[in-house]
């Protein structure tokens, strides 16, 4: 092969390899999204464990070194894809149950939000099912987890309370963080059923299950305060 098509071709690989790494750092946003939906795409086939960044940045079409850029690591690719695929549209929810006016209905909201997750994000809820079955063997993933669990679970107990008194209803007879741990881990319950078996779970199962125990806990309410 002559010297300058040697010479020629040498510059386009390097071209090539400067474009995975620099092009990743200048294309900023793009770049970093682009590494997290290939993160999302092989944690879902592989498992976040079998994962490689070797795998996540060739399928993203970068270099190792271009993930590196945004990411220090499998770790936090896998937190930020909870944050923004998972915990950013359920923080949404709660701002909405605190905030929507009385006559809206939050348990078809809530089936809604349910159905769009399993139907447009079922990668998402797979990681983060498998994120929590990490949790409970690993002691530095469980106190991550657990942090985040009290964390939504706050909000969400505050939008609960806030819904009570947009409603008028009484106060919650059990401690509203009870309630909104009961409510979270009933939607985990069920994303777990319709991962392992798809079609079981209907769409509106939530939406009926909450409205129930929120009826069950005005009743209480009620019971509690006595006739009037």
């Amino acid at each position: 092969m002559p010297p300058a098509v040697k010479h020629r071709q040498g510059r386009q690989r390097a071209a090539r390899v400067d474009r995975r790494t620099r092009a990743a750092r200048a294309e900023g946003r793009e770049a970093r999204d682009e590494l997290l939906a290939a993160a999302l795409q092989v944690f879902a086939r592989r498992g976040y464990q079998q994962a490689g960044v070797d795998e996540i940045a060739a399928a993203a079409g970068y270099s190792k070194g271009a993930l590196y850029w945004h990411f220090s690591g499998k770790e936090e690719l896998l937190m930020a894809l909870l944050e923004e695929r998972i915990d950013a549209r359920m923080r949404e929810m709660v701002a909405l149950l605190e905030s929507a006016p009385p006559d809206r209905d939050m348990s078809l909201e809530a089936s809604r939000e349910f159905a769009r997750r399993l139907s447009s994000q079922r990668d998402a809820v797979l990681l983060e099912r498998e994120y929590w079955s990490l949790a409970i063997r690993d002691p530095e993933l469980r106190a991550r987890y657990a942090e985040r669990q009290r964390r939504l679970r706050g909000a969400l107990a505050g939008a609960l309370e806030e819904r009570a008194r947009h409603l008028g209803t009484p106060d919650l007879p059990m401690p509203a963080e009870d309630v909104a741990r009961i409510v979270m881990s009933i939607i985990g319950g069920l994303y777990v059923d319709e991962l392992i078996e798809p079609g079981s779970v209907r769409a509106d199962l939530l939406g009926d299950t909450l409205a129930l125990i929120y009826a069950g806990l005005l009743a209480r309410a009620r019971d509690r305060a006595g006739p009037e």
